[in-house]
């Protein structure tokens, strides 16, 4: 999972050669076995750019080394996702697989390139909705844009089949003070015989749900009828579910509107503070916004920052001269240049700014960057 704390780790790392590398990735068909070579292939070229920096002999394939098991698991390449972000210093390494792609690109720098990971906590963060439904089960991992099935196949998803699989499992149980045996769907079941049944189901399931959850620890959203939720939730083990809940019988839903109604929820919940700075964004000229890169750089490294936006996939090349509080650009990037957009990420965190990654059509009048100063 990626948060702010993630983020915070990886700018507090510091030395003379860190490491980062992107890749696009991808989940089945014959581009997927092209990923782990292109993937050595970026690191035969960090190493040569590690070798510019640090000519001590076997440092470059030492330092690498971490990075280069990888080619050896092919578990590990047969469950990435669109995007995968490797970041390596001297004594760590770290992985991340996103739910969107990136560039394909290698950054060696003092510092890392922390904007493929910006938009997790912003806009493509990815959360789950659980369909609790008797009929439909599902677990859907989600992004704003996207939606993949995730319901771990050993279980059953319906009553009807968890049933089926074990006829055992719907006999003895108590109704009132006699114990008798109770079919689900017997003309002699009352509603509370049925509830133990689905409850009995819901906990076979739970188990190996909550199991996938504890992985991936995204924040999830239940859809259900209110008996359902109920049910659910009293046995649910997963600490990450959020309270507002959508009363909806998810039968009735595609996984794509049930990816849409669970967005609607998530960025109320953790967005809603970039919301209500866009919102004061217009084309009206007003001294506490700013869409101008070297004003934005300048009032961030003064603390005025309030909250940074910036364009997903765009970069601008070139370093800030703090003699002369001024950002100088640059075309043709040499060993002094920085990308500016991930160096005022990376400054902005380091201030107390709230950094956005935003799609270009989102953006403040469809800018590069933008900013809401504090001051």
């Amino acid at each position: 999972m990626v948060s702010e704390k993630t983020i915070q780790n990886l700018i507090n790392n510091s030395g003379e050669v860190l490491v980062t590398i992107t890749l696009p990735t991808h989940k089945k068909g014959e581009e997927s076995k092209q990923d782990p070579i292109r993937f050595k292939n970026l690191l035969a070229e960090a190493s040569k750019k590690i070798e510019k920096k640090i000519s001590k002999n076997g440092y470059a394939e030492s330092f690498l080394k971490p990075a280069k098991e990888l080619l050896d698991k092919p578990l590990f390449w047969s469950h990435v996702d669109r995007g995968l972000a490797v970041y390596i210093t001297e004594d760590s390494f770290d992985v991340y697989k996103l739910p969107y792609k990136v560039e394909e690109q290698v950054f060696v720098n003092d510092h890392f390139l922390i904007t493929p990971l910006l938009p997790m906590t912003s806009m493509d963060g990815s959360f789950t909705v659980l369909a609790v439904s008797r009929q439909n089960l599902r677990l859907l991992r989600c992004t704003r844009n996207f939606v993949h099935d995730i319901t771990p196949p050993e279980i059953v998803t319906s009553i009807e089949d968890y049933l089926e699989v074990d006829p055992q499992k719907q006999l003895q149980f108590h109704s009132g003070a006699q114990p008798q045996k109770a079919m689900y769907f017997g003309h002699n079941a009352n509603e509370e015989d049925k509830m133990v049944v689905v409850e009995m189901f819901f906990r076979e399931v739970e188990k190996e749900i909550t199991k996938t959850l504890k992985r991936i620890k995204d924040p999830v959203i239940m859809v259900g009828l209110t008996e359902n939720l109920s049910l659910y939730s009293k046995i649910n083990s997963y600490k990450r579910v959020l309270d507002t809940k959508i009363n909806r019988n998810p039968d009735e839903l595609s996984e794509k509107e049930l990816k849409d109604r669970g967005w609607e929820i998530i960025k109320d919940y953790f967005l809603s503070d970039m919301y209500k700075s866009l919102d004061k964004f217009s084309e009206a000229s007003n001294e506490k916004f700013s869409n101008n890169l070297g004003e934005i750089v300048e009032a961030t490294v003064m603390g005025k920052s309030q909250n940074i936006f910036i364009s997903k996939g765009e970069k601008k090349w070139g370093f800030y001269d703090e003699d002369n509080h001024t950002v100088q650009y640059t075309n043709n990037p040499n060993g002094n240049d920085v990308e500016l957009l991930n160096w005022l990420s990376i400054t902005g965190f380091k201030r107390g700014s709230n950094v956005y990654i935003l799609p270009k059509e989102e953006m403040p009048i469809r800018s590069t960057v933008a900013a809401e100063f504090r001051f």
